[in-house]
């Protein structure tokens, strides 16, 4: 894997969060301190954290990443996540010369995110501070022996089914999918201010189990409530915020920069509206920290491998793809698994890698072990990764074709991977004008 292009370098420097593989041009995530799973033990130990029962989260963030420098934080603790918020998506906006765009670069560091480099893997890491083989997320489909099925995590349902949370009825709870409990099971006092159209899902009840949710429908009103919740007596002491839009507009047109700027402005305006309204003593004394679950590529119609329409692919199959377009999890039938390989040779194009998974797994790509107990069925015989702007798709019998992405993320390239960790207090996102007004 090379490293991110120097327009993504200029915006965020730093020692890099990617550590080189054997596999030449592949790099996997920094876990040991440089990665988005590392941020969840930072705000544990900095809020004064809770329970360490096994399964053990993984270490926080390197000294030079960590903005309480291993101390405890002076107030509120603010963690948003703004979904699709990559490094070269950073790099373009600030190189627009916006005021808003300089604030956060000039406190940007060069992160990870985890792999597969995609929203369910990368929000469970976010909420655990577990590495995705250890608390067993590892895709956002993936197979659950469980429910004997691959499952659209994201819906919480069978792929190909339109039909949200078919997998979730009354005994349901989110270790039968989970294996780490998140930071607010084992004692941190949160609030999360999330999408009003995600409260009650199963995805949302397993990322955020044991926190209540503060919903917004717009982005006025994200806004609004973060500046409530802040204003609380006494505010939260972490206050996690999800924002989904970046990402809708990259997947729905590519990575389209102008998109990306408009997107990025809007965003930090509404961070701005709450840090220029709170009293003085919040913004002085809240941390917070920016980053992204990943990047995008572009992903082209013509380059799209739909393996369902690949016989000789198909044949050899035990069960629809798992994974991600941009990194899949393929299963072999009994004895078939030399046959698989070969017809993947024939049909994937150059630059592509077939990677036994359980070398992936020695490799480290899903983070080191303890492993989710289920981690090596979930996962299958295969890691294959398709070079951007290809991905492969899989079309269950009598699912409909949705509209097809432009933009997609899950691989190993530096644009899916390289996100920036923004750091600061709150009162440093408000305009100059405004700090110390109240």
């Amino acid at each position: 894997m090379s490293s991110p292009s120097p327009e993504t370098s200029n915006v965020a420097t730093g020692p890099s969060p990617f550590v080189p593989l054997r596999y030449p041009g592949l790099a996997r995530p920094a876990y040991e301190g440089r990665s988005l799973s590392n941020i969840a033990a930072t705000v544990f130990d900095a809020v004064g954290g809770g329970s360490r029962a096994p399964p053990p989260m993984g270490p926080p963030l390197a000294s030079d990443l960590d903005p309480f420098r291993g101390g405890r934080a002076e107030g509120p603790v603010i963690v948003f996540l703004v979904d699709a918020l990559g490094e070269r998506q950073l790099a373009h906006w600030a190189g627009r010369g916006s005021p808003r765009a300089d604030r956060w670069r000039r406190k940007a560091r060069p992160l990870s995110t985890v792999f597969p480099s995609t929203t369910t893997v990368a929000l469970t890491s976010l909420s655990t501070g577990a590495p995705p083989g250890r608390h067993g997320v590892v895709g956002y489909r993936e197979y659950l022996p469980a429910f004997g099925m691959v499952a659209d995590l994201l819906k919480m349902s069978p792929v190909g089914v339109a039909a949200r949370d078919l997998l979730v009825g009354p005994e349901w709870r989110p270790e039968i999918v989970c294996g780490a409990p998140t930071v607010f099971r084992r004692g941190i006092d949160a609030t999360i201010v999330t999408r009003a159209s995600f409260e009650g899902s199963g995805f949302t009840r397993l990322i955020y189990d044991g926190a209540p949710i503060v919903p917004y429908s717009t982005g006025a009103e994200l806004a609004h409530q973060l500046r409530r919740v802040l204003e609380r007596t006494p505010p939260p002491p972490v206050v996690f915020v999800y924002w989904d839009e970046l990402d809708t507009i990259q997947h729905l047109y590519g990575p389209d920069p102008d998109l990306v700027d408009l997107e990025l402005e809007r965003v930090a305006g509404l961070l701005e509206y709450a840090a220029a309204r709170v009293p003085r003593a919040i913004g002085d004394s809240t941390t917070v920290l920016i980053s992204g679950d990943h990047g995008q590529v572009p992903a082209t119609v013509a380059a799209r491998i739909a393996l369902d329409a690949e016989p000789a692919i198909r044949a050899e199959l035990a069960r629809p793809l798992a994974g991600d377009r941009r990194a899949g999890f393929l299963a072999a039938r009994p004895g078939r698994l030399p046959a698989l390989q070969e017809a993947l040779a024939a049909r994937l194009p150059a630059g592509s890698h077939v990677i036994p998974m359980p070398e992936a797994l020695d490799l480290g790509l899903f983070g080191p072990p303890p492993f989710h107990p289920e981690v090596e069925e979930r996962l299958g015989d295969l890691l294959v990764l398709v070079p951007s702007p290809a991905g492969l798709t899989y079309l269950p019998p009598g699912a409909s074709a949705g509209r097809h992405l432009e933009g997609a993320h899950g691989g190993l390239e530096p644009d899916e991977l390289a996100v920036p960790l923004v750091t600061g207090r709150l009162r440093e996102f408000a305009p100059s004008t405004d700090v110390g007004k109240r």
